[in-house]
């Protein structure tokens, strides 16, 4: 969905520069170069945050560790039972 936007940003900022260029009269067409940037940087700017806020989307770590088999039994216990591992 932002890539559609960005396009349509990035098309409407190049026409109104050509515009701009073609007629010689920046008067309408700065405006629209001015919003049309901001909103293009805006868009940049809000996807990269979103990206670093949400680093790892996956289980949790210690989930994930105490659900593999090969680290199941691992704990020993020792003392006067005669311990021992499972």
């Amino acid at each position: 969905m932002k890539s559609i936007i960005r396009t349509i940003l990035f098309t409407v900022l190049c026409l109104a520069i050509f515009k701009g260029v073609s007629t010689e009269q920046w008067g309408s067409s700065i405006t629209v170069i001015i919003v049309s940037g901001i909103l293009l940087l805006v868009t940049f700017i809000s996807a990269k945050s979103s990206r670093g806020s949400s680093a790892y989307t996956g289980s949790d770590s210690s989930v994930s560790s105490s659900s593999n088999p090969s680290h199941s039994h691992t704990h020993c216990s020792g003392g006067d039972s005669g311990g021992g591992c499972d």
